[in-house]
């Protein structure tokens, strides 16, 4: 499919570079026919009241509101991002009013569908679970960051924490994926109350909703486990429905909490390991309870006093669910075939598989739509692996096919088609587009979902990485990720696509023509480098380059560089632990070998050579490690807060500090120059011999020329668009630095400069391409 759409060109002026300066802006946005951008689907959630699918995302900091009927999509700004170590639990809809409640970043946001806005509540602690009590509009808060239960007065917008618990610990990855939480809150508007459950502690409180003071509580005849899974809760009858997993992961009981009485019933079951997806059905007062790791589906029946029964289902890796009340039926998505198998809930039977649906549901939430029968999946959306694209997918029960909702359009790299006079850009979800400096614009389908990332091998083919996830573990096989090396040819833009069985992050050519990439390790292995030898053999697993390092961290090695008058690769990956230094690698060509091994600072995050030297900033330890190429000495500099980005100017190095807002030139004396304008900088690019910044704010991009010679700064550009949070420094939320998993966003902005001298930036966050002229 080809889409031509010419763009309007948006023409400003500013005064740098000793000269004006012409700007035109594609809006790729306009093409999915939204105002602002929602890339990174996390949560799903129906509200069927109103026939809305309500999505989460966590790339950028926006809700997408789709309308149920006719799949129009609206996005809503938020300030921060959805958090990806958080499940469902993280977002609630008042069934009253349509209002949405989700929890971000050490904060949470209160939106407003039918007014389009949004409103955000700091907080100090990060929380994992909120309810809202639908007749006064209080939101309540808990977390086991938090020994205190977070209040939200809706009438009087005061936000308290009120005395609950004795004990608050870190919130961290278990096991790569994230646990549910162990502290609940559901509201029961109908009582008035609160049910507020402790899981390292077995009890249940009761709290006002409307003014959050303690009424009573008791202790649960449950075990005390680390991952506490909410089925549901029925509010005719106050019961509360929860499945109970160990630290050993194994799910031990199902319990069902009488809130009135306190007569509960808890059911015994057999330990099978990684409950995930478990859901309540009011209709039946029956549990159901999938797991990851085995192919059952236990049914624990309470109207029948607990009795358990066993569904069988084809594989693993069943990790969302979802029902339909209307016909009885029991969906089930699995990562492991990328599949939805159909339960018939009354004979207890798979009764039909569809797999191949691509479908990697790891964050426990699908949403089935009883206004017609559609089921939709954030596909790509996984806790080990973080979230991909800009869209929704939709499972028709009836035809068995899939389809998707486009929330937005984000660039994830461009490069210089020259022969065509243009540039390719390919987004985050599944099209390239191929832009003329005028403003033309023509959108081609790729074959496969995920770019990540573009590099031109030497007869000028374009050679692109793309896929959600690995495709193997060391013994499993994930079937329905599709990862691969996609070439499209520079004369008539075809496609030649090789299949990989990981993700390739970081790509570089050799002078040989030899591909080179990085992927990541699946449990302990040794470390390696994926190879391509040429531009038409498939890649073959036996032929990686082994590093002779056991890495066990699934984390991306983020840097991968090519010094071709040395001949050596260079190599950094972070460390095995938070507190552990990253390691620095250099891997002869001529030898096939790991020739030097560095141990730096903490998280690093870029790495720019000249001549003689190798600089690599060290995110974590507000440091510039730089080994000399001759003796392979190291000496440390001091930077500013937070060094993110490196460049060579002129056979200068110079860093960019993300926290500290500052422009560092990296020498023994070298001088560190205040950035005026308030924003988180986050890249740096060369252009007619000055350094060009862009710096994110939470409402402006600004593009920024620093000129070395005579030291001063001039705007290039700004850019006015509801970013929200544009720290990488933020915990789990795609590009923060500290243990990026797949989905890695290495850069929010990224630039070249095309063979007739103009600027070509992209946007990942706004979705808009700038191309500055010279005039």
């Amino acid at each position: 499919m080809v889409k031509k759409i010419t763009f309007f060109v948006l023409i400003l002026f500013t005064i740098s570079l000793k000269a004006e300066v012409k700007v035109n802006t594609i809006n790729f946005l306009e093409s999915v026919g939204v105002n602002f951008n929602g890339a990174g689907p996390l949560l799903v959630q129906m509200d069927s009241i109103r026939n809305r699918i309500i999505l989460a995302n966590t790339l950028s900091s926006s809700v997408s509101i789709i309308e149920g009927q006719t799949h129009e999509v609206t996005n809503i700004p938020l300030t921060g991002r959805a958090y990806q170590h958080l499940k469902s639990e993280a977002m609630t809809i008042n069934q009253k009013n349509g209002n949405i409640y989700l929890i971000s970043r050490n904060c949470f946001h209160l939106i407003y569908p039918d007014k389009k806005t949004s409103e955000t509540i700091q907080t100090e602690k990060q929380f994992e679970s909120i309810a809202v009590d639908e007749t006064t509009g209080n939101v309540f808060l808990a977390g086991r960051e938090c020994k205190n239960l977070a209040f939200y007065n809706a009438r009087t917008k005061k936000f308290k924490l009120k005395k609950w618990l004795e004990t608050e610990e870190k919130l961290i990855n278990m096991n790569a994926t994230p646990p549910p939480p162990i502290r609940k809150v559901i509201a029961d508007s109908d009582l008035g109350q609160i049910i507020a459950i402790d899981g390292l502690t077995s009890t249940l409180y009761l709290f006002d909703s409307s003014n959050g003071e303690i009424l009573a509580n008791r202790k649960l005849g449950t075990t005390i486990g680390t991952r506490w899974h909410l089925a549901g809760y029925n509010c005719k009858t106050h019961f509360l429905y929860l499945a109970v997993e160990t630290d050993k992961r194994k799910v031990v009981e199902a319990v069902k909490i009488d809130v009135l009485n306190g007569e509960d019933v808890v059911v015994q079951l057999p330990g099978f390991t990684e409950g995930v997806g478990v859901n309540y059905n009011p209709l039946r007062d029956e549990v159901y309870i999938p797991y990851d790791n085995h192919p059952t589906v236990h049914v624990v029946d309470f109207k029948n006093g607990g009795e358990v029964a066993e569904i069988k289902v084809p594989a693993f890796g069943n990790d969302a669910s979802a029902i339909d009340f209307k016909n009885n039926l029991l969906y089930i998505a699995s990562w492991a075939h990328g599949e939805i198998d159909i339960i018939d809930l009354n004979k207890r039977k798979l009764v039909q598989r569809v797999p191949g649906l691509g479908i990697l549901p790891h964050m426990f939430n699908i949403a089935f739509n009883p206004n017609n029968n559609e089921i939709y999946f954030p596909k790509g959306a996984t806790a080990v692996n973080g979230t991909f694209g800009s869209a929704l997918c939709v499972f028709n029960p009836k035809t068995k096919e899939t389809s998707k909702i486009y929330t937005g359009w984000s660039p994830v790299d461009l490069i210089e088609m020259e022969n065509r006079n243009s540039f390719l850009v390919v987004n985050s979800e599944d099209q390239v587009a191929e832009v003329t400096a005028d403003g033309n614009v023509e959108f081609k389908k790729l074959p496969f979902d995920y770019p990540i990332g573009m590099v031109k091998n030497p007869q000028g083919n374009v050679y692109v990485s793309y896929g959600p996830h690995q495709s193997y573990w060391p013994n499993v096989y994930i079937w329905g990720a599709k990862n691969g090396i996609l070439t499209i040819d520079n004369e008539d833009l075809g496609f030649y696509d090789r299949r990989i069985p990981r993700q390739a992050h970081k790509m570089v050519f050799d002078k040989k023509g030899t591909l080179y990439f990085t992927q990541n390790n699946w449990g302990r292995e040794e470390q390696f480098l994926g190879r391509l030898y040429d531009d038409v053999r498939l890649f073959e697993p036996g032929k990686r380059l082994k590093l002779g390092d056991k890495v066990v961290r699934e984390t991306t090695q983020r840097i991968l560089k090519y010094d071709e008058a040395k001949n050596w690769l260079y190599l950094v990956r972070i460390g095995e632990q938070e507190s552990d230094p990253s390691v620095f690698q250099i891997v002869g060509i001529d030898s096939q070998k790991v020739i030097q091994k560095f141990e730096l600072g903490l998280v690093a995050t870029d790495l720019a050579f000249n001549e003689h030297e190798i600089y690599i900033s060290n995110f974590g330890s507000d440091n510039v490690s730089i080994i000399n190429k001759d003796d392979f000495s190291v000496t440390t500099l001091k930077a500013k807060r937070r060094p993110l980005k490196l460049i060579e100017s002129g056979g200068n190095i110079f860093a960019i500090n993300h926290l500290g807002n500052t422009l560092q030139e990296i020498t023994k004396n070298g001088k560190s120059h205040k950035i005026k304008f308030e924003a988180f900088p986050d890249n740096l690019f060369k252009w007619k011999n000055k350094v060009i910044i862009t710096s994110h704010s939470a409402t402006k991009l600004y593009v920024i020329s620093f000129d070395p010679v005579i030291e001063k700064y001039d705007l290039l550009f700004q850019f006015e668009y509801p970013y929200g949070d544009t720290r990488f420094d933020s915990r789990n939320v795609s590009f923060y630095v500290n243990g990026q998993y797949g989905d890695g966003i290495f850069d929010i902005s990224k630039a070249k400069v095309d063979k007739n001298g103009n600027l070509w930036l992209t946007d990942f966050l706004s979705g808009k391409l700038f191309i500055f002229q010279e005039t």
